[in-house]
């Protein structure tokens, strides 16, 4: 299989731009953001907005290489993310982190940067089990509203197709609500995060302040 050795620290940092083409960056973005759906060959052709022959070519080549499944329906031809791949979780990380989900709301939320500490997914999407129509769940810590976080997602929540439920909680009410063995709090913590803003060190920081 001629794909990059994804599973690599120098791929992981580098994200989807530095291992792969144009056209694949494109088709994996769109086939493992969302993973549990098949997608019809002529709407990944539209998505992609690249030449019917380049993506085709692409879509035959990542089938080949294992890493997505087609399917011959009549005169319809289906592509889905492989699960069975031995790269799908890895492939499926990256391209959630760096060309998918996070990346739309990383984009979003870059404007209230200066006043948010640490932001990050949790729940189903950081997990990888997600399922069809799985809302995506944001956790916000700064100097900002609930109103003025979801008013920034909003492009995002419809660029990816998915509801954001954002939590926000401003520094002092975190450490006071996890300090007091709030059930849900410290629940997010004990789970998987893709981090947006900050580290799991500055979240550490924020919880032991």
């Amino acid at each position: 299989m001629l794909l990059p050795m994804v599973g690599s620290q120098t791929a992981l940092s580098g994200g989807l731009p530095s291992l792969f083409g144009k056209t694949r960056q494109a088709l994996l973005a769109l086939l493992y953001a969302r993973a549990d759906e098949e997608h019809l060959q002529e709407s990944l052709i539209q998505l992609a907005g690249l030449g019917r022959g380049t993506v085709q070519r692409e879509l035959e080549f990542l089938a080949r290489a294992g890493v997505v499944r087609r399917t011959v329906r009549g005169r319809q031809v289906y592509f889905q993310a492989n699960a069975e791949s031995p790269i799908y979780a890895e492939l499926r990380g990256l391209v959630v982190k760096t060309a998918g989900v996070a990346d739309a709301l990383r984009t979003a939320l870059a404007p209230l940067s200066g006043r948010i500490r640490t932001a990050f997914i949790y729940g189903s999407i950081a997990k990888g089990a997600e399922r069809r129509g799985s809302d995506v769940d944001v956790m916000v810590i700064g100097d900002v509203s609930f109103a003025e976080t979801s008013e920034a997602l909003a492009p995002a929540q419809k660029a990816i197709g998915r509801e954001v439920n954002p939590s926000v909680y401003a520094p002092a009410d975190f450490r006071a609500k996890l300090a007091a063995k709030h059930h849900f709090l410290r629940s997010v913590m004990k789970r998987e995060k893709i981090f947006l803003i900050g580290d799991d060190r500055e979240l550490a920081r924020l919880a032991k302040k």
